[in-house]
């Protein structure tokens, strides 16, 4: 089982969830708060969702659904019609760790950017 994390831009959090319920199961809100976090689960998957100002960070524990953040991006990307950001990890070996690189992933491609 893994972790895996991503940041999706400018879409609403029901089209998320019903989009890792295509592929986790039903996804129960079980925690949460309008203005703050919420956590929704599907069996012993834990999904959090952090909303800030046009984003959300989803942040997915204890599934096998995908090897990585890059993967679970491209999903997200793909089946939502967005622009998906995410740690690049090791499939960007050139790129230092602790550095802010993202890897920013949208209908035109993928690209390493700064945060902004």
């Amino acid at each position: 089982m893994s972790e895996v994390a991503a940041h999706v831009l400018g879409v609403e959090e029901g089209r998320v969830v019903a989009l890792l319920s295509s592929v986790l199961g039903p996804l129960v809100c079980e925690d949460g708060k309008p203005d703050g976090f919420r956590i929704h689960t599907a069996g012993a998957v834990t999904v959090v969702v952090i909303p800030s100002e046009g984003v959300l960070d989803i942040w997915v524990h204890h599934t096998q659904a995908w090897p990585s953040s890059p993967a679970f991006a491209r999903f997200l990307a793909a089946g939502l019609d967005c622009t998906v950001r995410c740690d690049p990890g090791a499939e960007a070996p050139e790129i230092d760790p602790y550095s802010d690189a993202l890897l920013e992933i949208d209908r035109e491609g993928e690209r390493i950017v700064a945060p902004t």
